[in-house]
């Protein structure tokens, strides 16, 4: 189960509980980006500034957790995944304060900003750890948990968030995210080995990191695969982006009504995710790839049809969102196993480009659909299109490999 590189010398029994308490903080991490969301509109009275620009803390958090990916993933690398992972965690729990105790919306916004930053030293360093620890069957299982919890988030966490606000104020959902991040952190920092031995470690010396990404950038295998997530990716951030523009501003839902609609949409995905377990050895890698890309991009195609013919009908949105979550939940895991061991690159590094891709296509996605003045159009053309682009990449990169 464990691979080489193991240089833990703690409790065994620590050692097995490193992937729940990463979870856990996986799972306060994305909770940072969907708890609050019902809140929006309560944030924008607060701070006197038109809906849309609230928006843009969502875009922010995006930023963060984009722009520091290609220094963290040679830190991790040279330094271990450790050290980087609890600098960033400090990183995080500071800036959910600062959340907590904004006073304008721009100390929010860079607040949100550096709590992308602190999750993106989780997500480089974490998942770098599941890839160098376990092998295939493990590590999929390991992801299957981590992109469960990741999905969770957006579906409990405007409910817990829309259900808080019905009795505290805005800025109590920060303060409840920063004692669970306390809490994952403090228990990471007993169980959570060191993956890289000290042999294995590179130099920071500028070429040597220029050629890694250089031989990574031009891997097709990865880089397309790296893409066909990103894509699926990218549809579920324009979703959470416009979801509470689309059915509490345009629809007329309450927040408590806005909270609940999301339970369908990320409630199958983990059902999808969880069925990855049984069928793995069944399937394979490959085949559980193409099934769930071939559901999003029906669900893709949905979207173009739904919302123009019933643009009102909360259920031209919820379905075809709920078909695309189920096709992500079978592929996620495959696909992130597949793309990461494409390379015999550092995983730091590679780790790095793969969350580099999904994050930026993400933040792109976001923001296209932040400054968009019809969300309800754009988005699900974004949305769709982003399923049937994966679905194409990923036949391209099937064909390339088996030439």
């Amino acid at each position: 189960m464990i691979g080489k590189k193991k240089s833990f010398q703690g409790n065994k029994q620590l050692f097995r509980l490193f992937p729940l308490f990463l979870i856990l903080y996986e799972f306060c991490a994305n909770m940072s980006n969907d708890m609050y969301l019902p809140a929006l509109p309560i944030i924008s009275s607060e701070f006197f500034v038109p809906i849309h620009l609230i928006q843009l803390t969502i875009t922010a958090w995006l930023a963060g957790d984009t722009a520091f990916q290609l220094v963290v993933g040679p830190l991790t690398d040279r330094y271990g995944r450790r050290p980087i992972l609890f600098v960033g965690g400090l990183i995080f729990l500071f800036a959910t304060l600062g959340c907590a105790l904004a006073s304008s919306l721009a100390v929010l916004i860079i607040s949100r900003f550096f709590q992308g930053i602190g999750v993106c030293t989780m997500m480089v360093a974490g998942y770098a750890s599941i890839h160098d620890l376990y092998d295939d069957q493990k590590a999929i299982r390991i992801l299957v948990w981590m992109g469960t919890a990741a999905i969770i988030a957006p579906a409990i966490g405007p409910v817990f968030g829309g259900l808080l606000l019905l009795a505290v104020n805005w800025r109590v959902i920060f303060f409840l995210l920063f004692a669970l991040g306390a809490i994952a952190l403090s228990a990471l920092w007993l169980c959570m080995p060191e993956s890289t031995s000290l042999e294995d470690r590179r130099s920071l010396n500028i070429k040597s990191i220029v050629s890694t990404y250089r031989k990574i950038l031009l891997n097709a295998h990865f880089m397309i695969s790296a893409a066909s997530f990103a894509l699926l990716y990218g549809g579920i951030m324009g979703w959470i982006t416009t979801s509470p523009f689309i059915l509490m501003d345009t629809l007329g839902m309450t927040s408590a009504e806005f909270g609940f609609l999301q339970i369908p949409i990320f409630g199958v995905y983990i059902l999808g995710a969880q069925l990855v377990k049984v069928l793995l050895k069944k399937m394979g890698k490959e085949k559980l790839i193409v099934f769930g890309l071939s559901i999003t991009s029906l669900a893709g195609i949905a979207f173009f049809f739904f919302p123009l013919f019933a643009p009102s009908s909360v259920l031209s949105f919820i379905v075809p969102m709920s078909i695309y979550s189920l096709g992500f939940g079978f592929a996620a895991a495959p696909l992130n196993r597949i793309t990461l061991t494409a390379t015999k690159e550092q995983k730091g590094s590679a780790m790095a480009v793969f969350y580099l891709t999904m994050t930026g296509a993400g933040t792109l996605i976001s923001l296209v659909l932040s400054i968009s003045s019809d969300t309800i159009f754009y988005s699900s053309l974004v949305i769709g299109a982003s399923a049937v682009i994966s679905f194409i990449l990923n036949a391209i990169r099937m064909k390339h490999e088996s030439v």
